[in-house]
């Protein structure tokens, strides 16, 4: 029974899975309207930003399904919500790998960690494993040799890429979190841009080791705009910093001692996030064109070149 769900996967996948492909668009058009509209808001939590991590798990949930199966995508979500849960617990009682700091937002706790916080990582590790995917791999489908080795590294990378615009905003003017020590970048330490290197790699790396397990459908993978989705997601992220910027208060904030200008806070996240994220989500989505108007995948008899653009 497994062999014959493996062989429909690779060889076409049905209607369920254009299906799955029409409501990763509509998830995503539900996402955009609702992820500005927390953009503008410019604070954390509340109606909108609930609205807008349902969206995008929505998204992530039967993207991934299209990617790995339901089985492959869970364990995905399995690996990352896992390992982050519990290094966000380490992090908190004994300081590794982010070092020490506390979780202000209201609401339960385990170990002093918002649930959410876990699934936080699952949603934004997805859409980096997959812009990884696209920058490193011949073709984004191909999980064996050393791509099992390389893949989670680049996407340990790309995800940490993420939270560098984003920390300062939300510990050092927001105050959603404090570090023990504040320091390094506007008030946040290296060890904690390390930690979510860390983070990222380790459950990259064990979803690497199993991903060739769960076979993609082919009847999604095989079009463009199943790729260009992450691509759009990720680019937008980094779009809503000039909006943050634009409405930016007026003033200082001072953390244990050190002083900053909210205004310049506000206007390197900006930097940051166009040479970081917009720089990795424009470089994954040129490389979804050489993959539609190149050779699909290095063993063709494993997933035949049939690439087309919707």
């Amino acid at each position: 029974m497994m062999g014959e769900q493996q062989q429909q996967r690779t060889s076409g996948g049905g209607d369920s899975a254009l299906v799955r492909l029409r409501l990763c668009w509509i998830f995503a058009a539900l996402w955009l309207p609702v992820f500005l509209w927390s953009t503008v808001q410019a604070g954390f939590g509340g109606a909108a930003f609930g609205l807008q991590v349902l969206c995008t798990l929505l998204f992530v949930v039967t993207h991934a399904s299209l990617s790995n199966g339901w089985r492959g995508g869970g364990l995905f979500f399995v690996f990352a919500v896992s390992v982050a849960f519990v290094l966000e617990a380490s992090s908190i009682a004994t300081g590794f790998p982010f070092g020490f700091y506390v979780h202000n937002v209201a609401g339960f706790k385990l170990l002093g960690v918002p649930p959410l916080v876990a699934f936080i990582y699952a949603i934004f590790g997805w859409l980096a494993w997959n812009l990884a995917r696209l920058i490193v791999r011949q073709h984004p489908c191909d999980a064996g040799g050393v791509n099992r080795f390389t893949t989670p590294l680049v996407a340990s990378f790309i995800l940490a890429a993420q939270d560098l615009p984003f920390d300062p905003i939300g510990s050092t003017v927001l105050g959603i979190w404090t570090f023990r020590s504040p320091s390094g970048y506007f008030g946040v330490p290296l060890t904690n841009f390390l930690g979510w290197m860390f983070t990222g790699w380790v459950f990259f790396q064990l979803f690497a080791l199993v991903e060739s397990r769960f076979p993609p459908h082919r009847a999604a993978v095989t079009r463009a705009s199943y790729w260009l989705l992450p691509c759009f997601i990720w680019a937008m992220n980094a779009v809503q910093y000039p909006i943050k910027f634009a409405s930016a208060s007026a003033g200082s904030v001072t953390v244990a001692g050190r002083t900053f200008v909210t205004a310049d806070v506000y206007e390197s996240s900006v930097v940051v996030a166009l040479l970081t994220m917009m720089f990795t989500a424009v470089t994954a989505a040129f490389r979804v064109g050489a993959i539609v108007h190149g050779p699909l995948n290095p063993n063709p008899s494993r997933f035949p070149p049939q690439t087309t653009l919707w």
